[in-house]
């Protein structure tokens, strides 16, 4: 049975397939979560991706890989022809599913799409991305001008995420934003000063 197209808050992916493995229906699957047993928790999933429906699987086994890889075989997919159709699939849950997460934790759902405005409600851009640098993320934003601009995930930098009204207020250090540097140079002079 089809299920109808989900808002995206419905559904947080928690990984990918990115290959076949072996003969017998097995895949390869990338994790994005940080739970390390998290496919060994569930019973089942959703298989989809946002621009089609979502299909439940039912997990037959699941072990490690490489990394951040895991080998899992699915009820009823018995070969690598069953298995191809799975391939560049995302790995879905429920949000009402996901662990809690402690105050100023957000998971990368919730922060993809939030609108980002300066402290002083000049609008930056959208996310459109989250980049992992192994000590923070980089929030990879599209300005209304069609730019890109990246904003490290950091405290000094973010200030306040809103997710009832999908926006995040940042208070930007000086040169982050190419016009800031001029704007909040307090040693500079205007031009008009030195006549």
């Amino acid at each position: 049975m089809l299920m109808p197209r989900q808002n995206k808050t419905e559904w947080a992916t928690i990984g990918k397939i990115v290959a076949l493995f072996g003969i017998r229906g097995e895949v390869k699957v990338l994790s994005l979560t940080d739970i390390p047993d998290r496919f060994a928790s569930l019973d089942s999933i959703y298989i989809g991706s946002a621009d089609q429906h979502y299909e439940c699987y039912v997990i037959e086994s699941v072990r490690p890989y490489k990394g951040d890889m895991f080998i899992l075989k699915f009820k009823g997919i018995n070969s690598a022809n069953d298995a191809e159709a799975l391939r560049h699939q995302d790995l879905c849950i429920s949000e009402s599913q996901l662990a809690q997460l402690p105050p100023d934790l957000y998971y990368q759902h919730d922060i993809l799409g939030l609108q980002v405005f300066t402290l002083g409600n000049r609008e930056v851009g959208e996310i459109i991305d989250i980049m992992p640098t192994g000590g923070n993320d980089v929030y990879i934003l599209r300005t209304p001008e069609r730019t890109q601009v990246m904003i490290p995930a950091i405290k000094e930098i973010i200030k306040q995420i809103d997710l009832v009204r999908k926006v995040m207020y940042i208070d930007p250090m000086p040169g982050l934003l190419d016009d800031e540097a001029v704007i909040d140079d307090p040693n500079k002079s205007d031009e008009g000063d030195d006549a």
